[in-house]
This record gives structure tokens, sequence and C-alpha cells, in this order.
């Protein structure tokens, strides 16, 4: 039986609290799309008839979004549930939202088991995934190209640097750890990739939908960098029913408004500030202060407290410029 607007729209994530939105977004008339592609002012629309294309005509709309549209423009967007937020990169100027994907379920957090991981990156992409309100998800690719030993110490350093967080090593090669991100990847999920270039992020991509559906490139052998073979963000369907979103290789993670997702990351560093002496303890020399002891007796990684103040402080002096 062929299937229907309304299963086709179900299959894309569609459900009655959407439709309730819909309802109060005041376009009598607009049908209902999700954004697959931007590109210059036109978003391409999976909707119930098939793929529309669709002027912005002034919204601003990701990769993700839920829209209306309406004689081949788009008339509303839908409150978001998650959206992947970075800020913008860049020095001596003052950093603004960028919005990366929206209404994500699950954020596979790339790193390279052949060049790390990097434990510093990995923390700040964690941070990131956790405050868009979807569960994140560390994907070790390349495991291939590494002996058994350290792929071994690549998973524990990775699982020490995110504390919850599940950690699948994969390899597109051997096909190792590719049917649990599958598993992950059920109808009705939307999940994003997110990780630096050279990480292997496009062939998990053509890996988990079964087809060359973006282009791959070679990595400098010096330090493992890759080209941008990723020039879009672009919804893809998945065998399995559900979607995802490839990104472009970030050069560098910014921080913004990350609060909560620096709490989740970091939360053996909050429960030992809780167990200081004082409860406004700086950490240096109050006495009876439960992080410092901990960096001395090995079970806190001085490094990793030093990244979670210089985080701290990143997302303060932000704070103190947005209120400015």
């Amino acid at each position: 039986m062929p299937a229907t607007g309304d299963d086709a729209l179900a299959r894309l994530g569609w459900d009655d609290a959407w439709a309730a939105e819909a309802a109060e977004a005041g376009a009598p008339g607009a049908e209902p799309g999700r954004v697959a592609r931007v590109d210059r002012g036109w978003a391409t629309l999976l909707c119930a008839g098939g793929t529309e294309r669709a002027r912005l005509a002034g919204h601003n709309v990701v990769t993700g979004d839920w829209v209306l549209s309406a004689r081949g423009r788009v008339a509303a967007v839908l409150p978001r549930r998650s959206a992947f937020v970075r800020g913008d990169a860049g020095e001596g100027r003052t950093r603004r939202p960028h919005v990366v994907a929206a209404n994500v379920d699950l954020v596979f957090v790339v790193q390279a088991s052949n060049n790390g991981p990097n434990v510093r990156r990995l923390e700040r992409e964690l941070v990131l995934a956790f405050e868009s309100g979807a569960t994140p998800v560390v994907v070790l690719s390349k495991v291939d190209l590494v002996d058994a030993g350290a792929a071994a110490i690549a998973r524990e350093v990775a699982a020490g640097a995110a504390p919850g967080v599940e950690v699948v090593v994969t390899s597109v090669v051997t096909s190792a750890g590719l049917e649990r991100l599958r598993e992950l990847a059920r109808a009705g999920h939307t999940v994003a990739l997110v990780g630096a270039s050279g990480v292997g992020k496009s062939r998990l991509v053509n890996a988990l939908v079964g087809d060359a559906v973006q282009a791959v490139g070679d990595v400098r052998a010096g330090d493992q960098r890759g080209r941008h073979t990723t020039t879009a963000r672009e919804l893809v369907p998945l065998p399995v029913g559900g979607w995802l979103v490839d990104t472009p290789g970030l050069r560098s993670v910014a921080m913004w408004d990350a609060e909560e997702g620096l709490r989740r990351v970091f939360s053996d560093i909050e429960l030992l500030a809780a167990q200081c002496h004082f409860a406004n303890c700086s950490h240096n020399t109050e006495p009876d202060c439960a992080v410092r002891a901990a960096m001395e007796d090995g079970t806190l990684e001085p490094e990793r407290y030093a990244h979670y103040q210089r985080l701290e402080r990143e997302l303060d002096a932000q704070e103190q410029v947005r209120r400015s």
C-alpha cells in the first residue's frame, strides 16, 4: 500500500504536538515541511507530497527545522524542541549564536581513534551537545588504523572526558560499531554528526546511509587534518527510518550560553565542589577543599579542572558582553 501524506510526515518526525504548534502559527493554508537543506535564501523542504523548494522570505531557518510554507515561500517557522548552537568563530569581535541544526535527538560527537581523542576539544563538543537538548554519543572512528591496545586506551580516555556518555568505537572498513549506531539512529530519531575535519564524518555518513551521499577527502599525514569535504548541512534519510544531519568540519568550537552543558560534562567537578567546606570555595587556598584534594590524590586531573575553569571564564565573559 503506498504511503499517505500523513505517513510521510510521521517518518520525518511529525506528531500531534507539532500539529498543535502549526495550528497556533497563524498561517492558514500553509503546509508543513521539514528543512532538509538551506542554500542562499532558499530551503529544500521534505513535505507530505515529496520534496519542494521555498524562499526563506526573511525567515531564519536551519536544517532540521519544521516550517509552514505556501506558494513557494516559508510562511512560519515552528518553535524548536532542540537546537545545536555554537558561537561565531573568530577573535577580536563579539560572538553571536549560530544555530547548526534544529530538532535533533542525538548528537554523534566524532573523534578519530588514530589521532586522539583530543580530550579538550571533546569536552567542548560535549558541552554544546548537552546544551542543545539532544543526547550526546561519543563516536571513535578509524579504529582499524590502530591496534587493540591503542583502541582500548582511546576508549578509556574518551570515557574519562565524558562521564555517563556512551562511547562507540567504529570503523567503516571493518564495520565495527556501525550496527550500534544504526540502533541509536532508529525510526523517529534525528541524529547530528559533529567533529573536526578529517575525523571521518563523511565516511560514517556514507556507511550509515548505505550510499556515497557525501564526498570524502584524504587527511594530511602530518596532523591528520582533513579537507572540508562537507560544505552544507543536509538532512539525509537512513535505511533504519531515522534521519541524519551532517555538518561541515568545525575549525573552532566556540561556546555560547552553555551553563547547563558545562554542568553536565563536568558533573564530577560540580559534585566535588559541593563537598568543599566553604560554599563559596575558590579551590585555591581554602582549607578542606574537596576539589584540590582530588587533584592532589590523583582522582581529578589538573588539566581537566583547568579546562573547566577556562570554559567557565569564557561563558562568564560572554554573559557580561550580552548584558552590557
